[in-house]
């Protein structure tokens, strides 16, 4: 008979998919002082405490075991009392179960990882460190019926090759998410010795964004908006002063979002996002989002899918602004094309907004970059090549950017010779 004490456990919902065993891939990134590591920890000792299972703790390069995360598990057995446990200074494993927890560095020990047997579960710490030649031998490498490969890390660069593979490219049964301090913050659980380096480092937007909201250190010198300009504008506060404006990015297909955002004069006050609703579904949860308010400006991508939206929405009586962002620019010798304009436009009033504080809004507002085309004009990517470079769509960006626009920006159509002329360029991709 099992004469193991019985422990109570905190466990924050935010990670509760560790212990979900359908999931092929489990990747949770983010800041410092999140917990993620820990629960992840928590989750596999747990795990073992049920039945036998072989566990890879490994990292990218791991020369001693102090390089591991083997302090990190025999701490969380110790302050839990699981004296079913039994660890030495190179494994730990469970008396009860059989459970074994091993580890090794992926970078100096392929062969030898290579050559391990039945391993069901692969946790990598410090992920972001991990190259594409490492991910391409551990995934076939944890290859037992129903095992499974955990991550976890802070985004060191835009394109660390895990946040490519497993966030953006999002393959079959993953499962991933952003955490950062405001949830251990939100239980009660952040440590106020945290929190005084935390506001230390507040004052180095930059170093705050990569440390405690996992940003990536790196920006393009020709990205459109400075991460300190969005940071800045997440930081801000200003009154709520002047008409309702809501933007709306209709979803396309797959994973793209139908996203809304509402404006009160310089104050973004509220958000929706949803996926795969069909055009009357959109328009019932956009009616509830400006509470049936006919009297409020309502801003659409009428661009594809947007334009049974925008026909949906004025045939309820509402007021709507239907917006295609490979119009023409107001300025045509400034810019090629209306998205382009916008862009720039929401850059220059970054310095005066009040937006809240969102890593995903971040990202999107952060990483589209910008080119001068052949007339010396300032030209935005087109969506297809920023989701070349393993970026999602940026709905979350294009709604807000529908939402601050102004309305005295023309929106011609483009005629058939300045169409040559874009297309010739490159620059006339009209999915925007």
């Amino acid at each position: 008979m099992d004469q193991r004490p019985t422990v109570k456990i905190q466990f924050l919902n935010e990670f509760k998919e560790l212990f979900n065993e359908l999931w092929r891939n489990i990747v949770y990134y983010g800041g410092r002082g999140s917990g993620k590591s820990k629960h992840v920890g928590l989750a596999l000792v747990l795990r073992g405490r049920q039945k036998r299972l072989r566990i890879l703790c490994t990292r990218e390069i791991q020369n001693t075991i102090s390089d591991s995360v083997h302090k990190l598990l025999r701490d969380i057995i110790e302050e839990n009392g699981f004296t079913d446990y039994e660890v030495t200074d190179k494994i730990i494993r469970n008396k009860v179960t059989g459970t074994e927890f091993l580890f090794a560095g992926l970078r100096h020990n392929v062969n030898e990882i290579k050559s391990m047997e039945g391993i069901d579960i692969a946790w990598v710490e410090e992920a972001q460190s991990i190259s594409e030649a490492s991910l391409k031998v551990l995934a076939p490498t944890i290859r037992k019926e129903g095992s499974q490969l955990i991550f976890t890390f802070n985004r060191f660069a835009e394109l660390d090759p895990v946040y490519v593979r497993y966030v953006l490219k999002q393959p079959a049964h993953t499962y991933s998410a952003q955490v950062n301090y405001d949830v251990l913050d939100r239980a009660g659980l952040f440590p106020e010795t945290l929190r005084m380096e935390m506001e230390e480092d507040r004052k180095d937007p930059g170093l705050f964004a990569h440390v405690w909201l996992g940003e990536p250190v790196d920006q393009a010198d020709n990205s459109i908006i400075s991460r300190r300009a969005a940071l800045d504008a997440m930081n801000r506060v200003v009154d709520d002063e002047g008409a309702i404006q809501v933007g709306v990015d209709v979803a396309r297909m797959g994973n793209d979002r139908t996203v809304f955002k509402k404006r009160k004069g310089l104050k973004l006050v509220d958000s929706a996002s949803y996926t795969h609703l069909r055009t009357t579904e959109v328009c019932d949860k956009l009616e509830l989002f400006v509470a049936h308010d006919k009297n409020v400006l309502i801003k659409i991508d009428d661009t594809g899918v947007g334009g049974g939206v925008t026909d949906e929405m004025i045939l309820r009586g509402y007021w709507v602004m239907p917006i295609n962002f490979g119009s023409m620019s107001s300025e045509p010798d400034k810019y090629p094309n209306l998205i382009s304009e916008m862009w720039f436009y929401l850059a220059s009033i970054m310095p005066t907004i009040d937006l809240p504080m969102n890593d995903g809004l971040l990202g999107e507002l952060t990483s589209r970059l910008w080119k001068m085309d052949t007339k010396g004009r300032r030209a935005i990517e087109s969506k297809q090549d920023y989701k070349k470079r393993g970026n999602r769509s940026p709905d979350e960006a294009d709604a807000l950017i529908l939402a601050f626009y102004e309305a005295n920006i023309a929106v011609d159509e483009v005629t058939e010779d300045e169409y040559d002329d874009l297309e010739f360029e490159g620059l006339l991709d009209r999915d925007f």
